[in-house]
């Protein structure tokens, strides 16, 4: 479905175009300048791939979550947030489709998180509330859902983002830094994401948006007639420019004129005969 409402085109002018290409050639290679996605890969270049970004992207996540840091010592934040998994099969198997493109990644998992803590929350602030945490999950998916399609950085996996804090006992003990360690886990899978999927392929297919920020050319205005600068004068004619100014004696001669024009019958045998001219 294609919503009438797209937030890009309300913000391309104030949003900086992509800069990658004024970058040296060998960090610009694997931001995404480079012509891999127009060349054909054999399958088993691309499958060895997609087992090396998924393995890495994953291990990545789970090796700075497992080791002591702000998080786990003060959080308990989990090795790895369960949504991550589900990122990592879009990220590096479909890595040219807009759903797995850098900006829904991070932006699409911070929102649904956000939304998530939001809710649970309020939630939270009744006994009945927290009896129905089942409604909250529910609602901040689809709270979620919309919001990621306001803000066209739509995510699949950020769902799981959003329920979580209302299925995990440890991610609702963690809080707002929830937010963060979203954060640092989209950073890091697009960062893995940038080295392994620009080997062989291309990615990302852009990094904001992919609307033309090329601006239109400039519509050309009809140009305005210009006005008559020649005093025509024939038998059938009398036009006079509007910037020459005649009295009404001088446009008495030239009616007079144009009157012996109309009585006139050139004697072709006469020598030395002139054609008046079809204009003066």
């Amino acid at each position: 479905m294609v919503f009438q409402f797209n937030i890009d085109k309300h913000t391309k002018d104030f949003v900086p175009p992509n800069q990658v290409k004024r970058l040296p050639r060998a960090l610009g290679y694997f931001l995404g300048n480079n012509d891999n996605g127009s060349k054909q890969r054999p399958d088993y270049f691309i499958w060895l791939e997609v087992l090396i970004g998924s393995f890495c992207g994953i291990l990545v996540l789970e090796g700075v979550f497992r080791n002591p840091n702000i998080f786990t010592d003060h959080h308990n934040a989990p090795i790895v947030i369960a949504s991550y998994g589900a990122t990592a099969i879009l990220c590096f198997n479909t890595n040219g489709l807009p759903l797995a493109q850098p900006r829904n990644i991070i932006l699409g998992h911070f929102s649904s998180a956000l939304i998530g803590v939001c809710v649970e929350k309020l939630f939270s602030l009744s006994e009945k509330g927290r009896d129905h945490y089942y409604i909250g999950g529910a609602l901040s998916v689809g709270m979620a859902s919309v919001l990621m399609s306001i803000l066209n950085c739509v995510h699949p996996p950020a769902g799981a983002s959003a329920l979580l804090p209302f299925i995990d006992d440890g991610i609702r003990d963690m809080s707002w830094w929830y937010l963060p360690t979203h954060l640092v886990s989209s950073v890091l899978i697009v960062a893995v994401a940038l080295i392994t999927g620009n080997v062989i392929r291309k990615y990302p297919a852009f990094w904001w948006t992919p609307l033309n920020r090329t601006p239109p050319p400039p519509t050309q205005e009809p140009k305005e007639e210009k006005a008559l600068e020649t005093l025509v004068l024939n038998a059938e004619t009398l036009q006079v420019p509007k910037s020459l100014s005649l009295s009404e004696v001088e446009m008495e001669v030239l009616e007079s004129l144009q009157n012996k024009l109309r009585d006139y019958k050139p004697n072709t045998d006469s020598i030395g005969s002139t054609d008046i001219g079809q204009s003066v």
